[in-house]
């Protein structure tokens, strides 16, 4: 298919649009190659029964709607097809399937009298075969196929109950029938297709999104497996000065000024990946230019469990101390698929949808976590979890109307707290009767999908050295907790933490000793303040606490006088004690700020004038720096 839905600019209703007539315009092909044949057999059928002029001009009217489908084609498939004249020519394309379905209707009235039963059995049989062929050319679009498929057989249905053939009474009944079964076919059709496409729309804006968060990132990423480089973002190529075809396949090696050193540290990484602990180490790099500077990197598995999926390295050039912000989340939705049924699971439910059989690989993976199933609904089993009201109400819809449904998601727990994750699908199942007579259907273990959607959403928004939300989850917070306030005209409180002397630990010991120091100072902070408070990392020994919601100045200066108590107890690391103080300066919304940009300027001008009184000390936003 040429038509391009891809742009990142147009709504997802809008490329559903285009897709749809796409694929209406790759239809109009062979359903004009048929619908030609048809006229030729319809027009030698009623020239035995029909004046020739009339069947000639019915003949002639007809080859020209049904061969414009071919105009329809080039029009319908063009790559610069936009939502405006794909909206045009879908309404266009309706007048013609209804003209059409309209010119195979009347012909009915060429055969009126009854009696001619071979005739007319003919001429309804063609009709019928080409309203049949409709709901499969007409699958994308309900609209479509109502427009040529009504018009077609509503004239012999309506001609049929009032004037039956003595041979055949319930003629005119039977026909309504069938017009009711493809309206069913037709709608189980669009359905499949148009939730097939809509999940595929929405898994490439998906990747895009994925795509640019990773481009954009602040951190230097490349994902090498084994010793080369597959995959790198724009930060790196700035930091080594090269472009990607000199980066893409290359050893990891080579960008390191001592090769030894990637030798060395590899084989820690995967020491320290397999006690489940991320790694990260400092070392000289080299750029393309041959100029060098050091980079902190550290590194994370894709999968654990296979070391041969790859390991994600993040870096920076800590000679400049860049902030640290990372954004890593590899597009798992790129290898996605539309619609892909595996037998992790089989499962068949009674007509009372209660689980009659469970089997398959997946069930030694889950243990005796389901084992409790049998005779009971999907909703009544405990161990099935993760699916909210609103799932639940929408499940259940579908299963009162027969339908079939599909990715279900939940998570059942195993007996040593591990969670799986699945996916679910069934089709409904009727008996020889057409009596409804449950479902079965299979489910997909997606475990290893859902932790690492987990795994770098968590990277994205916080600091991989101390745990804590980093400058981007700590602006949304922030946000969120001045919005509050508006609403609730409430206080919240900002507070801007630097370090005192920490340069001296990174200078005399190393900054594998200033990183633990720092960890340790994390959760020091973190416990020094209330569950629904914020502490962030927004720098190397820069720490920003938000205070949402606070009864006023007094209580953010008694959260002061806490830090400072707990970042002035001694910190040992490497069998030595360091003392460290904090400077901090303090920010309320709206009292000293309207927006939280404004408010942490204010804190930041708050605390340097704690750093020139000495440190080791909290000091409100002076009043007369207010705008």
């Amino acid at each position: 298919m040429s038509t391009d839905t891809s742009s990142p600019d147009t709504p997802l209703e809008q490329r559903l649009l285009i897709e749809r007539v796409a694929l209406l315009g790759e239809s109009c092909r062979v359903a004009a190659l048929a619908g030609a044949l048809a006229v030729l057999v319809m027009a030698a059928t009623l020239w035995t029964t029909a004046s020739a002029t009339a069947t000639v001009a019915w003949a002639a009217i007809m080859s020209v709607l049904v061969l414009s489908q071919l105009g329809f084609h080039r029009a319908m498939c063009a790559a610069d097809l936009s939502p405006a004249r794909a909206e045009r020519l879908e309404q266009l394309y309706h007048a013609r399937n209804a003209l059409t379905g309209l010119g195979w209707g009347i012909t009915i009235f060429f055969v009126a009298r009854p009696e001619e039963l071979a005739s007319l059995g003919t001429v309804i049989l063609i009709i019928m075969t080409v309203a049949l062929a409709s709901a499969g050319t007409q699958a994308v679009s309900r609209m479509s196929f109502f427009t040529i498929v009504l018009p077609s057989l509503a004239p012999p249905v309506a001609l049929l109950m009032i004037q039956p053939p003595p041979t055949l009474p319930l003629a005119g009944w039977g026909l309504l029938g069938y017009l009711l079964l493809l309206f069913g076919l037709h709608g189980a059709f669009n359905r499949i297709l148009v939730g097939t496409l809509q999940r595929r729309l929405e898994s490439e804006a998906l990747a895009r999104e994925q795509q640019v968060i990773f481009d954009t990132a602040a951190e230097a990423i490349v994902l090498v497996r084994g010793p080369h480089i597959v995959k790198c973002n724009q930060r790196f190529l700035e930091q080594m000065r090269c472009p990607a075809k000199d980066v893409v396949g290359s050893p990891m090696w080579i960008w390191h000024l001592n090769a030894d050193d990637w030798s060395h540290h590899g084989e820690a990484a995967l020491r320290a990946f397999h006690e489940g602990r991320p790694y990260t180490y400092v070392a000289p790099m080299r750029r393309r230019d041959g100029s060098a500077f050091r980079a902190e990197m550290t590194g994370m598995p894709v999968s654990a469990a296979h070391p041969a999926a790859g390991v994600v390295w993040m870096g920076s050039d800590i000679t400049e101390r860049l902030e640290t912000e990372t954004a890593l989340r590899i597009s798992e939705e790129r290898f996605r698929r539309l619609i892909s049924m595996s037998s992790d699971l089989y499962w068949e439910q009674d007509a009372e949808l209660r689980f009659t059989h469970l089997s398959g690989a997946g069930m030694e993976r889950i243990g005796a976590a389901l084992q409790d199933c049998i005779g009971k609904r999907r909703w009544e089993v405990g161990k099935i979890e993760g699916i909210s009201p609103e799932q639940w109400t929408k499940h259940k819809e579908q299963l009162a109307a027969h339908e079939p449904f599909r990715d279900l998601v939940f998570y059942v727990t195993r007996s040593d707290g591990t969670r799986l994750w699945f996916s679910t699908s069934g089709n409904p199942v009727f008996d020889e009767d057409g009596h409804f007579a449950g479902y079965h259907g299979i489910a997909s273990d997606i475990s290893d999908r859902m932790r690492n959607a987990e795994r770098y959403r968590h990277l994205a928004y916080h600091d991989p050295l101390t745990g804590l939300p980093n400058r981007r989850l700590l602006a949304d917070r922030l946000e969120q907790a001045i919005a509050q306030a508006k609403r609730r005209d409430a206080l919240v409180g900002l507070m801007l933490l630097d370090l005192d002397d920490f340069k001296i630990i990174n200078d005399s010991d190393g900054h594998a000793v200033g990183d633990a120091v720092l960890a340790t100072i994390a959760h020091r902070l973190r416990l020094a303040v209330r569950d629904s408070d914020t502490v962030a990392r927004v720098g190397g020994d820069e720490f920003v606490i938000l205070l949402p919601e606070i009864d006023g100045p007094e209580a953010a200066e008694a959260v002061a006088t806490k830090v400072l108590d707990a970042v002035r107890e001694p910190v040992t690391s490497d069998q030595r004690d360091y003392l460290l103080g904090v400077s901090i300066g303090i920010a309320l919304f709206p009292t000293h700020a309207g927006a939280g940009e404004s408010l942490m300027q204010r804190a930041d001008a708050a605390m340097y004038r704690a750093k020139t009184l000495g440190g080791r000390a909290a000091v409100f936003a002076n009043p007369q720096e207010l705008n």
